[in-house]
């Protein structure tokens, strides 16, 4: 099936990057986020991460208001990075977050595109 030009995702993304990524397997493991949605995260990485990794990933939503966000994800997507000090590129899928960690997600996504910053 071909889908030219049509968005197939649920939610739309921001593609601003910013650094505030951690996890439980200590700090250097997830570099940035490369991009975010209300589904997951595109991350950078210097180690490659197996697809269907379980991870506790805490970040900060830096607008419209500074957000601390705690959720789970599963790693669904593992590709080298051709380009930059990164190794890989890995798309975390969100498992357990709550409804407004969620929405402040969105809510951000939401504005950047509104302010014409993806």
């Amino acid at each position: 099936m071909h889908y030219e030009g049509e968005e197939r995702r649920r939610y739309p993304r921001s593609r601003r990057g910013f650094p505030a990524v951690m996890d439980e397997a200590g700090p250097g493991v997830l570099n940035h986020i490369d991009n975010v949605s209300g589904n997951g995260i595109l991350c950078h990485t210097v180690k490659p991460i197996p697809v269907m990794t379980r991870m506790s990933i805490v970040l900060e939503i830096p607008r419209p208001e500074t957000k601390r966000i705690e959720c789970e994800g599963i790693v669904v997507r593992c590709d080298p990075d051709e380009k930059g000090d990164d190794r890989f590129k890995v798309a975390i899928l969100y498992t357990k977050i709550s409804d407004d960690d969620h929405s402040a997600v969105v809510n951000y996504v939401e504005h950047d595109l509104a302010t014409g910053n993806v």
